[in-house]
């Protein structure tokens, strides 16, 4: 384990794909697209991979070759069969992601062969893209898988929820639902780090022990397993001063029964509520005006100015050996990526969960 990874994890490769049109030829881009709209879990049924010719920059633009993709739950709320969201996918369509790869061709001046960059290009090995929608990964500050999580847009997420829109003191009960997870994972390091008391939920025992011994939780809960209402009196008996929230649903509901006066509950996610035909509010909200407390919603491109200043914190403290920047990597190609998203979704990730292309091994 190296202090960059912190979960250490990298599974085998995937023995399930889907389904692949073209010649197979090396050098060919292949996409993954969407097959059928699902209902309920999503699988490598509902994809198929094409392969294309690999496109060639035009004048500002460079030619990418995607190293990582990110596995994420936003994928299936835009998948659903509704029109009440600003994006969605559909049959034929590429498969949205954010990716990191390396410039193999530019035609920009800002950027040369060999940089690693964020990009939001889609399932693909190869993409071309205008050098003012890429982000270059700074690899002194972390490695560049480490761009898709702990200091992309999971990390930045747990780092502002914290310290600009919660802001716990060394007195306060910091509850994170979803505690194992990419944002989740680096919110209850944030909050220890305030001084804050942390308990984490998360859906295994297995992962309860790696929250506590290797993050630093000073408890985590297995919402599976036992009365979690119960669980939560036990482990916060002075209640919950802050619930970071990215679940929803009966977790959710759960956490805000033990809030305690004034608390504080932000909503970073739902990803129970995802793959559900009809979506579902929370049921116990009563609690929030009889303790006077606040529920309020969290997006960090509010923060978009100051991503610099917190991955400069970031990178002192994993130095200092107080932070570590958890990575689930999984090693396959485009065709294996449905299998990974639906485990992802299963819950097999432990920290931000990443599948490397061949170009990266």
């Amino acid at each position: 384990m190296t202090a960059f990874t912190g979960a250490g994890i990298n599974a085998a490769p995937f023995s399930e794909g889907v389904t692949t049109m073209g010649t197979g030829r090396n050098d060919r881009n292949k996409q993954l697209l969407v097959r059928a709209t699902p209902t309920g879990e999503v699988g490598p049924e509902h994809f198929e991979v094409r392969e294309v010719e690999i496109p060639t920059p035009g004048a500002g633009e460079v030619l990418i070759e995607t190293h990582y993709l990110t596995m994420d739950a936003a994928l299936r709320l835009i998948m659903r069969n509704s029109s009440d969201f600003l994006f969605r996918l559909g049959p034929g369509d590429l498969v949205r992601n954010t990716v990191v790869g390396r410039v193999v061709t530019s035609n920009h001046a800002g950027f040369a062969p060999g940089d690693f960059v964020v990009a939001h290009t889609g399932v693909q090995t190869y993409a071309v893209a205008k050098g003012e929608e890429l982000e270059k990964c700074d690899t002194s500050l972390a490695p560049a898988s480490a761009w898709l999580g702990p200091v992309g847009v999971s990390g930045l997420t747990a780092y502002f929820a914290t310290f600009a829109e919660c802001r716990p003191q060394p007195c306060d009960t910091v509850v994170v639902n979803g505690a194992a997870g990419a944002v989740g994972s680096m919110a209850g390091q944030f909050a220890k780090l305030a001084g804050a008391r942390v308990i984490g939920i998360c859906g295994s025992d297995e992962k309860c022990r790696w929250l506590e011994n290797e993050l630093g939780f000073d408890r985590a809960i297995n919402y599976r397993k036992g009365d979690l209402y119960t669980q939560l009196v036990d482990a916060a008996p002075n209640r919950i001063n802050f619930v970071f929230d990215n679940v929803g649903g009966r977790v959710l509901d759960e956490s805000l029964r033990w809030i305690a006066m004034h608390a504080k509950v932000l909503l970073c996610g739902s990803t129970s509520q995802y793959g559900a035909e009809a979506m579902a509010g929370p049921s116990q909200y009563i609690w929030l005006g009889t303790m006077r407390a606040s529920l309020q919603g969290f997006v960090i491109f509010d923060y978009e100015q100051r991503y610099e200043e917190a991955r400069q914190h970031m990178a002192r403290w994993v130095k200092e050996g107080r932070l570590k920047l958890p990575e689930h990597v999984i090693d396959g190609d485009v065709g294996d990526f449905p299998a990974g998203f639906r485990d992802f979704y299963r819950g097999a990730n432990y920290g931000k969960m990443l599948l490397r292309l061949p170009a990266a091994r």
